[in-house]
Formats: C-alpha cells, structure tokens, sequence
C-alpha cells in the first residue's frame, strides 16, 4: 500500500533536494588526490578488468570537490555500456556502468568520484 509521505515530489516524481539530508562532500587535500590517482593508476587492470584497461586509462580528477574523474580512452572501441558519450538503454548494459564506477570508487574509499568523463585526446 502506498503511503502519503510530507515530501515535495521533484521534477521526475522522487523527493526534492533537502540539504539537511545530505553530507556536505569537502575537496580532498591535493595530497590526496595524488594519491587517489597513483592508486588509480597503479591498479587500473585490477580495478575495471582487462579488457577495458587496455583501452582506457586514468587522466585525473577535476571539478570543484574532485568528484569526477577524466579517462583517456580508445575512441575506436565500444565499451560494454553503450559508448564513452551515452549509456545503453539495455539496462544490463547500464549496469555495466554502474559497476565500474563502484569498482573506482572502492578502490579509492573514503573518496568517490560522482562523474565519469571520457577524452580520447590525451590531457583534454
């Protein structure tokens, strides 16, 4: 049964935003960030498999709290989630996605990346 709930329905039906039930997310150190990337760097393979270490690789993190994360890839290759642009609309290839987001961000905890941008020019 569905409950009435106090909450502003959004846009596309969900809650609305309500700062009080988010944790404010703080721009790591740069220190950490270096550190984040090596880690990145150092376990690429392990952390998104062989098949797409082989074609993409960690750039760094940019935007204001260091949440999203460039990759240069190999604009000649599809990856398993539709394209580096767009995801699927197959939702087992979405989820594609979603597990190697979780993989970078398990691999690099406390911190987690929010976006992921693809570059197939090197340092864009």
């Amino acid at each position: 049964m569905d409950e009435p709930t106090s909450y502003e329905a959004g846009p596309m039906g969900g809650p609305m935003y309500r700062p009080w039930d988010y944790e404010v997310k703080e721009r790591p150190l740069p220190d950490q960030i270096t550190e984040y990337l090596q880690t990145l760097i150092s376990h690429w393979e392990d952390i998104v498999g062989p098949k797409l270490a082989r074609v993409s690789s960690p750039v760094g993190f940019t935007g204001a709290k260091a949440r999203r994360l460039l990759v240069q890839v190999d604009g000649a290759v599809r990856p398993p989630w539709g394209s580096w642009q767009a995801l699927s609309h197959v939702d087992a290839e979405r989820r594609t996605f979603t597990e190697f987001r979780a993989s970078i961000n398990a691999a690099i905890a406390p911190h987690e990346v929010d976006h992921i941008d693809f570059t197939t020019h090197s340092g864009s």
